[in-house]
């Protein structure tokens, strides 16, 4: 097992963030006690006092909805970018907020940026699809022709993602709670990105040597993080391995700020 590390990756996101010189402030939008959730947005507020970015850290209450996070929106001024950490509560209407949110769209959320991505134009891709994107050009692999497994299918990263990799001339394809026959799938696939979010799921009964795997999942057991792949039981394939830890996580909030500084 080769482990495919973010260093270079992430170098380059840090120079372009210091040599910007121009003044942002982003938006950040939450609804929910999620430990996922607030680690990712403590990541992101440490990452923008670090750059001196200004930012607001929104935090909606229970007995907020939809309405009342536009309401607060509309109030705003000088806003550059906004990202919302899913998920909300259930009472909250997304469909409202993708339709309503007046500032620019940093992580495809809004109803005009997943019909970009529709239309293969992908500026707006979630930040989490753009550093599985950025894993996939340092390895500098070619996708055509490749048989590409996404054990996701949510707007969030599954079909974005999915598009792009279409757009590349790949064969992808989406797995849900209720795809048959998963082991033998992922076995004879070249290429396998999960993000389910369950840890230590897949083990060695589902690979083979010779595949590429993207661990872009997270979860927490015990306030311990996990990926989705159990890497102690995989360690003696010949495989190459982006893990959840120094991977497409440690490089998602730094891609976030770079499209920020850079819309």
């Amino acid at each position: 097992m080769k482990i495919i590390k973010s260093n270079e990756i992430k170098n380059d996101i840090l120079k372009n963030i210091k040599y910007c010189n121009k003044k942002k402030s982003l938006l950040i939008i939450s609804q929910n006690n999620d430990l996922a959730v607030n680690q990712y947005k403590n990541a992101i507020i440490r990452r923008c006092n670090e750059f001196n970015i200004d930012y607001i850290d929104k935090e909606f209450s229970k007995e907020d909805n939809h309405l009342d996070i536009i309401n607060y929106c509309n109030n705003l001024k000088n806003i550059d970018g906004f990202i919302v950490l899913q998920p909300l509560l259930e009472s909250t209407d997304l469909d409202y907020l993708r339709e309503n949110i007046p500032f620019n769209d940093l992580d495809g959320f809004k109803y005009d940026s997943l019909g970009k991505i529709m239309s293969k134009k992908f500026e707006n891709l979630p930040q989490t699809v753009k550093s599985i994107i950025k894993f996939i050009n340092y390895m500098n692999l070619d996708l055509e022709g490749k048989d590409i497994i996404i054990a996701n299918s949510t707007n969030i990263i599954g079909k974005p993602l999915a598009m792009y990799l279409n757009y590349k001339k790949a064969s992808v394809t989406l797995f849900n709670s209720k795809t048959k026959n998963q082991k033998e799938k992922i076995k004879n696939c070249d290429i396998f990105i999960s993000a389910i979010g369950k840890a230590n799921y897949y083990n060695k009964d589902y690979f083979r040597n010779g595949q590429i795997i993207i661990d872009a999942g997270v979860s927490f057991v015990d306030g311990n993080m996990y990926g989705d792949i159990d890497y102690e039981y995989i360690k003696d394939l010949d495989i190459k391995i982006v893990t959840c830890k120094n991977g497409v996580g440690s490089i998602t909030t730094l891609s976030l700020l770079e499209s920020l500084l850079y819309s």
